[in-house]
């Protein structure tokens, strides 16, 4: 997925939530702010200029498919609410400062981005719950799948642990395949040989 292509199926998504209060505040603030041309990541999963939109819009496709057969009476809005704006923490701190400087002087064996260091030091993923909450009034179970959708692999989420809203494993979920499968060609239809035959250079 281009960063083009994922910007036209962002705002289709966009679409469908714009109606909840604060949503086009919240879209419109983060798009001032850099979202479109954000990475994902300094050096990881989509360390690149739009890597951010295409990752978000990916997890929100893969929560989209999954939930019919999950959650099939939890409202798409949410679904699509908190995928989108998951990782909103990666475009600003929410104080005017950014998240990733970019490393204009890379090359191919250096890291493209760094983590600014100016900026609120706080938590990534309550980050993000902090700066959605600044313009939507959110459910506490789209508060908890913001706040903890690195799920396991994060310290935090031994607070959570035993008491985990479904919508929060869901995001997860999607997160996670987005993040290591579909972002690493590894979804359908991909070669398997050549996967194990270029492990080394992938991994």
């Amino acid at each position: 997925m281009t960063a083009e292509d994922a910007k036209k199926q962002y705002y289709e998504l966009l679409d469908k939530i714009i109606k909840r209060d604060g949503v086009k505040e919240l879209a419109a603030y983060l798009e001032r702010h850099g979202f479109f041309k954000a990475p994902a990541s300094t050096k990881f999963h989509l360390c690149s200029e739009g890597g951010l939109l295409i990752h978000s819009v990916g997890v929100a496709k893969t929560a989209l498919k999954i939930k019919p057969v999950l959650l099939p009476s939890y409202p798409d809005e949410s679904v699509i609410l908190c995928c989108l704006f998951h990782d909103a923490h990666k475009v600003t701190d929410g104080f005017g400062q950014v998240t990733y400087n970019k490393n204009n002087g890379a090359t191919k064996d250096q890291q493209p981005y760094f983590w600014n260091k100016n900026q609120m030091a706080f938590s990534g993923a309550h980050k993000s719950l902090l700066l959605i909450n600044k313009f939507v009034d959110l459910t506490r179970e789209e508060m908890q799948a913001i706040a903890y959708h690195d799920g396991p692999y994060v310290p935090s989420f031994e607070d959570i642990k035993g008491n985990v809203y479904p919508l929060t494993h869901l995001i997860h979920f999607a997160d996670l395949w987005s993040t290591w499968v579909d972002e690493r060609g590894l979804g359908a239809g991909f070669d398997a040989q050549k996967f194990l035959d270029d492990k080394e250079t992938l991994f």
